[in-house]
């Protein structure tokens, strides 16, 4: 790509005013880093937590992942549409359930729009969501089942629960070895209550052995501000620390 060329035309392109949409360029370039990091960490199994209908499983396919897939999803409605992907993708399964910090049923929050469902409650109290019945299981203890078929399992782990990642990581503490990798979505405007600051989430990959690698916007406010990012984030050389 000629950089002498394009930098002129973004300038011109300012200069006069034009609005490109920044939206599907921010896209593209997560996408572009998260096939460099599976790469570069010879990934063989992506743990897909927070599924809803798949969409990023098959985003995944499409930039060339050829490994297992396994997505969580404790929906009912949505594992429903997600699974019929299942029959056509051999190395892609799920689990209708939720992955936390402990083993025990609760209530996820069900919105118009599902893919914002969360177990934490809405910070603006939105009215008119459905209430469902989950199971919620650590990732420790279904490691094992999931990872049948899976040699030397070298896992990156994505994340985007709406505001539980760090539960779901905590309940990972007995699989971190496995773990070269993760994706987790830092909240810097708060849609749920409880969320953990970004800072606190990042401090915590860190201190468990994890380096950040790249970090994404995943929406802003309509005056330019940040709500949410994506973080990247690979495992430091050295030993795996415990939490």
């Amino acid at each position: 790509m000629n950089t002498k060329l394009i930098k002129p035309l973004v300038l011109r392109s300012l200069s006069i005013g034009l609005n490109v949409p920044t939206a599907p360029i921010d896209r593209y370039l997560e996408l572009v880093y998260l096939k460099k990091l599976l790469a570069d960490l010879d990934v063989n199994c992506v743990l897909d937590v927070g599924a809803n209908r798949g969409q990023f499983a098959h985003e995944l396919r499409s930039i060339g992942f050829q490994g297992q897939i396994v997505s969580f999803e404790p929906v009912q409605q949505e594992f429903e549409i997600l699974s019929k992907s299942f029959e056509e993708d051999p190395k892609w399964s799920g689990c209708q359930i939720a992955l936390g910090s402990e083993e025990k049923e609760m209530q996820i929050h069900i919105p118009k729009l599902t893919v914002m469902s969360s177990l934490l409650e809405f910070a603006n109290g939105e009215n008119n969501m459905e209430l469902q019945s989950i199971k919620v299981k650590r990732l420790d203890v279904v490691f094992p089942e999931i990872m049948k078929g899976v040699e030397s399992p070298r896992i990156f782990l994505k994340m985007d629960t709406q505001g539980y990642d760090l539960e779901v990581f905590k309940g990972a503490t007995g699989c971190l070895a496995q773990v070269m990798g993760l994706q987790s979505e830092l909240s810097i405007k708060p849609h749920y209550k409880n969320m953990p600051h970004y800072l606190d989430s990042l401090a915590v990959y860190e201190d468990s052995g994890f380096e950040l690698f790249n970090l994404s916007v995943v929406d802003r406010l309509s005056s330019g501000g940040l709500i949410e990012l994506n973080c990247f984030m690979k495992r430091k050389s050295g030993p795996v620390l415990s939490s």
